[in-house]
Order: C-alpha cells, then structure tokens, then sequence
C-alpha cells in the first residue's frame, strides 16, 4: 500500500514542481578601489538587476570570502571560486572592458545569474482570502472556531478550483517567514541555488477577499414520536457572514454583501455551501463563465472542476454594448442581453459541457461569428404537479340511502 502511494505521489509531482531555475545573462559595470573590488561591485550589481536586493545583499557577504589574488581575478580558477561560493547563484562571467578612472578601477562584465523562475499561474489575477474573523459580539466558542477556519479553507479551495486566479495564502505567514529565515540564514554550503533564488519571491495580491463572521451556531433538538418512546435528535446550524472585495492598490471595496444559511448540517459542511455561494460570486464579478463552443444541441463553458456541478442551470447571455453611469461616468460593464438556458451534463476539469434547453439564437453560428456569451447560475423553478382528484369510496351511510332511493 505504502509503494502505491509512493508511485502516486510521484507521478503527480510534476504537475506540482511549478517553479524552477533559468540563467539569465545581463552586463553591468562595477567601480571599486582595486580590480577584484570593482569585480565584486558588478558582480553583486547582476545579482540585485536579476534576483532583488535581498539576495544581492547575501552575495555581497559571500564575496568577502574570495580569496583576494590579483592573478586569478580574470582566471578560470577565480570564476569557478566565485560560483562555488555563491552556490552556483552567479554561475560564471567574463570581463568585456576595464579602464582606470585615478585611482578607481572600472569594469564591465558579462554575467549568468540564476534566476527563480515564477510559475505561469502568476500572471494571472492574485487573490488572498484573510481568514475570517468574528465580530466583537460574537462570544468565541467550539462552533465558532471551526467555522473560521473551515470557510476559509473552502472559500480558498473554490477559488482556486476555478483556474482564473493565482491565490496567495494568508493563513501561514508565520511557517512562510520561518522557511525563508532558514534560507537566508543557513550557511552558505548548506542551501543550492534552487533554494537561495527562492529568497524575494513573495508575491503581493491584486484584490483581498476579507470576511467578518456575525453569527455562527449549532444546535440539537429532540422530538418524541407521538405512537411511542422513539426520541428523534435534529442538528440545525445557522451563520451569517458580511464579506468584502478590495482593490489591494486604492482600497477600494469592489463589492460588499452579507450571507446567511440555515441548514440540518454540521457547521463546517455549512460552511462548505457558503463558501460556494461566497465563490460564485466573487468569480461571477470578475470573471464571469463564458461560453468557448457551441454546435445546434449544447455549448461548451470554459470552467469546470468542482465549481461547476451536473444538473445545475444557467442562463446565457450576450454581451452588448458598454454602458456609463452617467453620474459618475464610470463603466457599468456591458449589456447583458438573456438568450438562452442550459444544463450541465458533463463536468470536466477545466471545461464543461452543457445541453441547450432553449435559445433565440443560434448559439453555434454566434459562437463563430465571435459574438461574446456568459453565463450565471439561476435556480430552475419546480415543475408543480397537477394533484388527481381521488373519490373518496363511499361510507356504509352513503351506500344505505342509495340502495333506499333505489327500492
């Protein structure tokens, strides 16, 4: 069993070993009182160009350590020192010019840095959910703790299912702090390069997700049976949470809403569905579904995982023109025009299939005429089924008048 895990685990690694090193090569200039001064200036100006300061500032400790020969400065012996002890973050250079300027030594070198190479996930829209927290009047208890930290748990999960964000965690900062402390502390043999270019990597967010927890409970009650000694237990939780979409850059809150369920369900499966209900609309305000294929019978949507479920209905819309408000002459988005209705029938992980139900349009020849279509989710109303009226079988009475009126 332990082998099958193993072998699991390393068939999945490569789809989780998203960063890795590449050697970019830049030339700079260094000026210092003597040759290897002016070396060791350019040398930690690459650093700083490539990888930032912080980094630049650990090579330039390291480099006081090279041994100071004027006969190897240019020498094979003296590159391959210094990659040795920046371990292999300046992987080799060469000098192009030096010149003397009185007494100061300049010069101009080639060089390969090592570079912590970024996922491409972060290019995309980065987000962080702040673990919720509970308002002043909200006494801390059992129910409570396990509701913040499970809605933030799935409100993250949701997020990052939905493959249009990069989610930056803000739940271990401090075990984040800790590790890169280690990194920039540990001896200089003791790390490689593909740990030390981790050092200023952090990654700042371009919207915050914040919540505030008003209400959170629990509760069972007991109900007898009337025929006998059976006793029923029913758990109902209930919570309410205000939450918050802010522009990280001004400030300001894109979008404000408060939520409340009540469901028969433990208080962390509670809050698994507001999480989900929290989700949609956070990606429906910036990134609403959109329609990426269609033929004469369903439509492909570009999203799938766990945010989109089978069975569920959604109503298509075509995009329009652009409105203004003509107040503050800020864009409203885009007229959204209702055309269609949709079911899910096949949920992929990055796509969805949906049937089409019914449409004013040919979605299949828009789609190819690049018109532009989303998508929302809508609750289908239930069908009411027509109640047969049943006669009711005739009383003893009934039956003795008619068999009077009969004689």
């Amino acid at each position: 069993m332990q082998w099958v895990i193993r072998t699991f685990l390393f068939l999945l690694l490569p789809f989780f070993v998203i960063a890795k090193v590449e050697v970019v090569n830049v030339e700079v200039e260094g000026l210092g009182t003597s040759k290897k001064a002016a070396i060791d200036s350019a040398l930690v100006e690459a650093v700083s160009q490539v990888n930032g300061a912080e980094i630049a500032s650990k090579t330039k400790r390291q480099l006081t350590e090279v041994v100071n020969d004027e006969d190897v400065k240019s020498s094979e012996a003296f590159n391959q020192e210094v990659s040795t002890i920046t371990n292999g973050l300046i992987k080799n250079w060469k000098i192009l010019s030096e010149s003397l300027d009185g007494d100061n030594h300049i010069v101009k070198l080639s060089v390969n840095i090592s570079k912590f190479k970024k996922s491409k996930q972060t290019d995309r829209l980065r987000l962080a959910v702040v673990p919720f927290r509970a308002a002043e009047s909200v006494k801390i208890n059992k129910t409570v703790s396990k509701f913040e930290g499970a809605i933030t748990a799935q409100l993250e999960n949701y997020l990052t299912q939905t493959r249009r964000f990069a989610l930056i965690d803000r739940s271990f900062l401090a075990e984040q702090t800790k590790e890169l402390n280690l990194i920039a502390g540990g001896a200089s043999t003791s790390m490689s390069v593909d740990e030390i270019v981790k050092l200023g990597n952090r990654l700042g967010t371009d919207y915050l997700v914040v919540g505030r927890i008003e209400k959170a409970t629990s509760s069972i009650s007991e109900k007898k049976s009337k025929v006998s000694d059976t006793v029923k237990k029913y758990l109902t939780s209930n919570a309410r949470i205000t939450i918050r979409l802010i522009d990280v850059a001004t400030t300001q809150i894109k979008f404000a809403d408060t939520y409340e369920k009540t469901t028969g369900t433990s208080i962390e499966k509670l809050a698994d569905k507001l999480a989900i209900d929290i989700g949609e609309i956070v990606l429906g305000s910036v990134y609403p579904i959109r329609i990426v294929n269609a033929s004469s019978s369903q439509v492909v949507l570009g999203q799938g995982g766990k945010t989109v479920k089978s069975g569920e209905f959604f109503k298509v819309y075509q995009l329009g023109k652009k409105l203004i408000d003509p107040y503050t002459k800020e864009s409203l988005g885009r007229e959204e025009i209702e055309v269609a209705v949709i079911q899910i029938n096949n949920v992929k992980s990055k796509t969805s299939d949906a049937k089409i139900l019914e449409s004013i349009l040919d979605l299949s020849e828009a789609v190819d005429n690049q018109d532009d279509f989303i998508v929302r989710p809508f609750k289908a109303p239930k069908k009411k089924v027509e109640k047969q009226k049943v006669k009711k079988p005739k009383t003893v009475k009934k039956l003795k008048e008619e068999v009077e009126e009969e004689w």
